[in-house]
């Protein structure tokens, strides 16, 4: 048995749109970059958070009776949550009636992941699916997915990552044999855009891209998510398709600007860092769609 643990934030079984196929994907934890419009902010650090969906608190009481910390304060039909006070324990989940309170984030083993995983391996097997790691950010563990690759590899199961690719050469290399493909985000090709709206330096990304394409072009499909004031042009994006054509990269994922960031942000208690409060329409993104068709790459709008 593999007692060595990751972070998970939470687990998708029978996700779609994650790779080929019908997939199990596991959300770490922790991330180097800090995204604006992040979708998934109780991922960015390991750890418990405490998600409060207010929506579904009917003012009971029985959070603030049994927590611990006295950390939760029931007025005007609503529990109020003092974060500085909070440590996770978890309790006021367990008694909310209505699951208002709900607590992400556990270490698991990589043996309770591989259980977790092969349950499905026949709809694996049926679809041309698998396990996909992402995040967070997935290739900050590459000894761990590395050690279930290659064991699902065993079962005829492919591994896919979900990568920012904003982490250390080494550690791309390191999977970059045992890993069947790469949902490989490209968010932009302007240094100081990446720098203003993520936190990250543009360099690490495209070099390790760089590295992946020189050896295997198809294991790389691009994931441009397209994001108001970063790349939401014309010019943003034909500058990022003639990137993925000068490394022989065919297929990209548009992936329109959603703001389901703003609830998870407000749930965690947290004020969200974006400017711009509007979804992306798909239907917006079909321009971009025929310019990079008729550029030579098959782009598909959604993952």
């Amino acid at each position: 048995m593999d007692k060595r643990t990751i972070p998970v934030s939470n687990i998708e079984r029978f996700a779609l749109h994650d790779g080929p196929g019908i997939r199990t994907t596991i959300f770490l934890q922790n991330c180097p970059l800090r995204c604006q419009w992040c979708a998934n902010p109780e991922a960015q650090n390991a750890g418990r958070h405490l998600l409060f969906l207010e929506k579904k608190c009917v003012g009971c009481g029985r959070c603030e009776e049994y927590c611990p910390q006295n950390a939760i304060a029931v007025w005007e039909g609503k529990a109020h949550i003092y974060r500085e006070k909070c440590i996770v324990c978890g309790k006021c989940e367990k008694v909310c009636p209505n699951d208002a309170m709900s607590v992400t984030g556990k270490e698991m083993t990589l043996e309770e992941i591989y259980d977790v995983v092969i349950r499905d391996q026949i709809y694996y097997q049926k679809t041309g699916g698998g396990l996909t790691f992402s995040g967070g950010e997935a290739l900050l563990y590459p000894e761990e997915i590395s050690a279930l690759a290659n064991r699902l590899q065993r079962k005829s199961i492919p591994t896919a990552v979900e990568t920012c690719g904003h982490v250390p050469e080494e550690n791309v290399k390191s999977v970059i044999e045992v890993l069947k493909l790469f949902l490989f985000d490209i968010k932009t090709v302007n240094e100081e855009k990446m720098k203003q709206y993520t936190g990250g330096e543009l360099s690490v990304v495209l070099n390790n891209f760089r590295y992946i394409a020189e050896r295997n072009p198809d294991k790389i499909i691009a994931r441009v998510p397209v994001i108001p004031h970063l790349n939401h042009t014309i010019k943003e994006m034909q500058e990022i398709f003639r990137f993925l054509i000068c490394n022989h990269v065919k297929r990209a994922d548009l992936l329109p600007y959603h703001t389901l960031g703003i609830t998870k942000y407000k749930q965690l208690g947290k004020k969200y860092p974006f400017s711009c409060k509007e979804s992306v329409r798909p239907g917006e993104l079909e321009k971009y769609k025929l310019m990079g068709e008729k550029m030579g790459l098959d782009i598909t709008i959604g993952g």
